[in-house]
């Protein structure tokens, strides 16, 4: 069985995926990451972490070639489920409101995120910084596009597939965590752990940590359990206040974590702002859940607006 994540750029990808890389590597998980190109019409084929070139048609036969047990898509589009239908597998995919994505990446575009991953950021990174912040967010929606529109095509109702909102996820990360290695199937739900089997699991995920980090200790691997406290573990070391080294909605524009509050695109669209999205991106947000209709705009609607009472 592969256990996959689908991500989409903008979406805590860099933080879920480093949780899943500690967690892969203490319980012996061989972990793979698939790379797509980030402009549409350059996604011919796929990329390895080792930069090798994947068309599309080999990634199931790929993946079972490197016994990989676990694949990252940061970058998920619908064409890479397509691919895996000759593969077992189980996923989980996570989405965010696109309009807290165009501010995200618009800051993240603007200042911090590195260039060597993403060459189509050098010019369009030179571009906001000519520019207004209310221009450069006109310019990041064109830029942001592609992650739009991926995320707007996606097979949505994949029985294989848990379908996870991000700022659900970021605010109840260990529930959350939990809900996903439920789905996959990978969490252990022993009641207890008597203390020879707890010291036991430690060493041994501790050797797995040095297989993955040496090499030649590749011999030493063994698959163990992915327990709560393992992954709970890794959730509290990856959490937004110690990456950020503030508060969860204390802004700092110039930093990858910049705030970690949902609900901020308020706090920088105007109403041309508005017009624009939904003149380019149509009722997406409704279609991903985030309103109720295409209705909305700066002013939060009540309950009974909304339809709730």
């Amino acid at each position: 069985m592969l256990f996959c994540y689908f991500g989409h750029h903008k979406c805590a990808s860099t933080w879920i995926r480093s949780i899943l890389r500690e967690v892969t590597w203490a319980s012996g998980l061989v972990l793979e990451e698939v790379f797509c190109p980030y402009l549409p019409e350059k996604r011919m084929t796929l990329t390895t972490a080792s930069q090798q070139r994947l068309p599309f048609d080999a990634l199931g036969l790929y993946l079972q070639q490197q016994n990989a047990t676990f694949v990252n898509f940061p970058i998920a589009i619908s064409e890479m489920v397509e691919s895996l239908q000759s593969v077992p597998f189980r996923g989980f995919h996570v989405i965010r409101d696109p309009r807290d994505l165009i501010v995200s990446a618009y800051f993240s575009h603007r200042y911090s995120h590195p260039i060597e991953p993403l060459p189509e950021l050098e010019p369009h990174r030179k571009r906001l910084a000519a520019v207004s912040k209310a221009e450069g967010l006109l310019l990041e929606m064109e830029f942001s596009t592609p992650v739009l529109q991926d995320m707007g095509r996606w097979p949505y109702g994949h029985s294989n597939i848990l379908e996870l909102k991000m700022e659900e996820l970021t605010a109840r990360p260990y529930e959350g965590f939990l809900q996903i290695f439920e789905f996959l199937g990978l969490l252990d739900e022993t009641s207890s752990y008597p203390a020879r089997r707890r010291v036991r699991l430690f060493m041994r995920e501790m050797l797995n940590r040095a297989s993955f980090r040496y090499g030649w200790l590749r011999w030493l691997r063994r698959s163990v359990p992915v327990t709560g406290e393992l992954l709970l573990g890794r959730v509290w070391d990856h959490r937004f206040e110690k990456k950020a080294r503030r508060r969860r909605g204390e802004e700092d524009p110039r930093s990858h974590y910049r705030k970690g509050q949902p609900g901020d695109w308020r706090n920088h669209f105007t109403e041309e702002h508005v017009a624009a999205f939904k003149e380019k991106f149509g009722d997406l947000v409704v279609r991903l859940g985030y309103e109720p209709d295409n209705d909305w705009g700066l002013t939060p609607r009540t309950c009974i607006e909304r339809g709730y009472g």
